[in-house]
């Protein structure tokens, strides 16, 4: 069931990504729909967590799959296991940030030939819209924690929010400062390293041709 909630949420991903696309063709001002996007990316990655049976529980952890594939109990091994399964929705929708800058755009763009550095520029943007947001939620959660600390349910809600939120931000975070904005980055300065040596070398044929 969890597999087939993160490869709707991936769809889910990839179909923002097409709108909003359609959106920046209809508009003038494109740029100004980016921080919505990755918000609204950041949303999907919280319904895909609540797809996949979990809460911000520490009730509705599922300590089952920390065995799976693993034939004796080692901690960290399992550990990692289970965060992963926690937090799979979040790591996918934060991978997928870079969608918001890189979907629809050309191989072959003259932008990405000449100035390889706008694309990182625009992908590092959205990559701290996308933290600063789940930073805000982590923020929040803490404050309403501490508002909140003399109330019967604190430790039913609002600490639980607390303890989830605060992973929930860190993970986001080093997922797309090192996984999402570093693979887009490299991508992007490969790509545009190979466009402007094959430009080159059909520049040079050709020279050759008409001599």
């Amino acid at each position: 069931m969890g597999g087939i909630a993160l490869s709707l949420l991936f769809i889910q991903l990839i179909l923002c990504a097409e709108l909003f696309d359609a959106l920046q063709d209809a508009i003038e001002d494109a740029s100004s729909l980016m921080p919505a996007q990755t918000v609204l990316m950041a949303l999907l990655a919280y319904g895909g967590y609540f797809a996949t049976g979990h809460q911000f529980t520490l009730a509705s952890i599922q300590w089952s799959t920390a065995f799976v594939g693993v034939r004796e109990m080692q901690l960290v091994v399992c550990g990692i296991i289970v965060a992963i399964n926690t937090l799979g929705a979040f790591i996918l929708a934060a991978v997928c940030m870079p969608l918001a800058v890189l979907w629809n755009e050309s191989l072959g763009s003259q932008l990405l030939r000449v100035a390889p550095n706008s694309y990182f520029a625009r992908i590092a943007g959205a990559g701290a819209v996308y933290a600063a947001y789940h930073a805000v939620v982590a923020l929040s959660s803490a404050a309403l924690a501490a508002w909140f600390r003399r109330h019967l349910m604190v430790w039913k809600i609002f600490a639980p929010r607390f303890m989830f939120s605060v992973p929930v931000a860190l993970v986001s975070m080093a997922v797309v400062l090192f996984v999402a904005i570093g693979m887009a980055t490299a991508r992007i300065l490969r790509m545009g390293l190979a466009v402007s040596n094959a430009q080159a070398l059909v520049a040079q044929k050709l020279q050759m041709a008409t001599q």
